[in-house]
């Protein structure tokens, strides 16, 4: 016998398989019921996952802005509490940074002017930390790392500056910060080469959960083949697997309620306390805003499942490697680093791979 669970289940995926023309007006009624009386249990975590999924749907179908209940009010934290949740408590973020951190600094040791580029900055905190690690590094050749930021968004690049001169401090090697306020996609090869120093023994390109907000094939592919052309020693990519780029409304449903959906799983076996776990769901339902409730213009959260990542390396000739490392720690809250790919690491959750890490050149 069906949950009831299971039955609002299939009643949204039949709702998904006609959005947004095919609807009637009971369709659309019924929805709007989903979507109330999962306000009423947001405690329990299918409730909530309900309410994530049915507000999307409802913004699609109104072609306007999402806006939380009122009633959610209850779960909201501080933005500090909330990074100090996703980087510390929730195990995707911190064991993909773990593990492409590693695998980075073993490799920038051993060159005497480096060069790590950033994709996606942000406030510097991945970069911060990779400086903390080469400072506890006693075998160490470097004499100045150039550090080239690169991001769109000039709020975080505010903090960027601050955070890196804090993080090198002390540091036995000269650190040189270029930051440049852009979108990659809109960045040309010769911009990108212009921001390189003179004097480097080694190009190292990071990017972590950036690339997928590229909306498009065709400027993904370029990005690829710029910093296939700048001869980096590695480009090393972070990101979700899952095919969110789908344009097929049902099928990217179903691709999005089998992603977070294990997300919701893993948030609920944190921890931490169940207005913190609310927390991170709402955190993680803006992207489900952006994967179902957005439409095909303006929709940035479109990622790729790993094979097609995969794809674009080969396409653009580069050649994935799995590049040998000895990792301080390979699991977190039931999380756990998986290493036995032959081509790449990636996160995993009760047999499930969760984020793809490459490192390829």
């Amino acid at each position: 016998m069906k949950t009831m669970l299971e039955n609002t289940r299939m009643i949204l995926k039949d709702l998904a398989n006609r959005m947004p023309h095919a609807l009637t007006e009971v369709d659309k009624a019924l929805l709007n019921d989903i979507y109330y009386e999962s306000l009423e249990d947001l405690d329990d975590p299918e409730a909530m996952f309900t309410y994530t999924l049915a507000k999307a749907m409802r913004k699609h179908l109104m072609v306007g802005q999402s806006e939380e209940h009122i009633y959610l009010q209850r779960f909201e934290i501080t933005q500090i509490r909330l990074f100090e949740l996703l980087i510390q408590q929730f195990p995707l973020a911190n064991l993909s940074q773990h593990c492409i951190n590693t695998l980075l600094i073993d490799a920038l040791v051993n060159h005497t002017n480096p060069v790590l580029m950033d994709i996606g900055i942000g406030t510097g905190f991945q970069v911060s930390n990779m400086i903390e690690g080469l400072k506890n590094k006693s075998a160490n050749q470097i004499k100045c790392l150039t550090i080239i930021g690169i991001e769109p968004f000039a709020d975080a690049l505010r903090l960027t500056e601050e955070n890196i001169r804090r993080a090198s401090k002390n540091a036995s090697f000269e650190v040189k910060l270029i930051i440049k306020e852009a979108f990659i996609e809109q960045m040309t090869q010769g911009e990108l080469s212009q921001m390189l120093p003179a004097e480097n023994d080694g190009i190292y390109v990071n990017a972590s959960f950036a690339l997928h907000h590229i909306q498009q094939m065709s400027q993904r592919k370029a990005v690829f083949e710029i910093l296939k052309n700048l001869n980096v020693k590695a480009f090393v990519l972070s990101e979700p697997n899952s095919n969110h780029f789908e344009p097929s409304y049902p099928k990217r449903f179903q691709n999005c309620i089998n992603h977070y959906g294990v997300l919701f799983q893993i948030i609920d076996t944190l921890p931490i306390n169940t207005t913190e776990k609310a927390a991170l769901k709402l955190f993680f339902s803006r992207e489900i805003d952006d994967v179902l409730g957005n439409t095909e213009k303006v929709r940035v959260e479109k990622h790729f499942a790993t094979e097609q990542w995969v794809q674009l390396f080969e396409e653009t000739g580069f050649l994935l490697q799995k590049r040998v490392a000895s990792f301080e720690y390979l699991e977190l809250n039931g999380t756990n680093i998986k290493t036995d790919l032959p081509d790449r690491y990636a996160t995993e959750f009760e047999g499930e791979e969760i984020t793809s890490l490459f490192w390829a050149n």
